[in-house]
């Protein structure tokens, strides 16, 4: 018995550290500054700052995975039994299933709590000058959309949840985890104003839940970048020539 609960505690610190070291620095980071500084990315620090973070940061966890949770890629992204093709069919449904949800917000939550900070001008200083360059556009969405943002975002959200999970076994405890996580996810994007904060985390509770249920990552990759890129598409188009 004594050797069984040191393996507990071995294993609960182990998580414990991988979030402090994977998590939770970059989402205390991008809470700060957004309560702290006034000035506005620019179109080149859109495009570079999620590749350089969000790819640093998926290697960061491949790594803690392998080497201090001690778990393969497998065993913690994708243990679930599925094939590629259903994936994409999954990852098309639950784009669709957040689109209902947009549209849904837009006639309740976001008319209940409306947002009365400044338009986000970065946002629309980006899709402004990707609307007239091609290369940019390209890169956008490509290897941005999809590994720096998407890719990078769903394996945080699977590792945090993951590393909670294995600090107990109980089921309750993975529904809480679902809903602490969740709520870390949506207050992380503050700068979407209270409406955006809870409309995140009302996603991340489905995601959560689909992952909870059936261990796919593929369909959460999948539908994260449809649903963020067909929402940018849209505007960038808004812009061009």
């Amino acid at each position: 018995m004594i050797t069984f609960k040191g393996d507990i505690m071995t294993k609960t610190s182990r998580n414990i550290l991988a979030i402090c070291i994977a998590i939770l620095p970059i989402n205390i980071i991008m809470i700060w500054y957004r309560l702290t500084q006034t000035n506005n990315f620019s179109t080149t620090d859109m495009i570079v700052y999620p590749l350089v973070f969000g790819g640093g940061i998926s290697l960061l966890i491949w790594w803690l995975n392998k080497y201090l949770i001690k778990d393969s890629f497998k065993e913690t992204f994708n243990p679930g039994k599925g094939t590629w093709y259903a994936d994409i069919a999954v990852g098309l449904g639950l784009t669709a299933i957040y689109f209902i949800m947009f549209f849904i917000e837009r006639v309740t939550l976001y008319r209940w709590i409306p947002n009365h900070n400044p338009p986000n001008t970065e946002l629309i200083d980006t899709m402004a000058e990707l609307a007239n360059n091609p290369l940019l556009l390209l890169i956008w969405f490509g290897p941005v959309l999809w590994i720096g943002i998407a890719l990078f975002e769903e394996l945080s959200r699977v590792f945090l949840l993951k590393c909670l999970w294995n600090i107990n076994e109980n089921k309750n405890w993975h529904v809480v985890a679902i809903f602490l996580a969740s709520a870390l996810i949506g207050v992380a994007h503050l700068y979407q104003g209270t409406a955006g904060i809870i409309s995140i985390a009302l996603k991340s509770v489905i995601m959560s839940f689909y992952f909870y249920k059936y261990r796919r990552i593929l369909p959460l990759i999948i539908s994260h970048a449809l649903y963020d890129g067909v929402q940018f598409a849209f505007f960038v188009l808004q812009f061009r020539n």
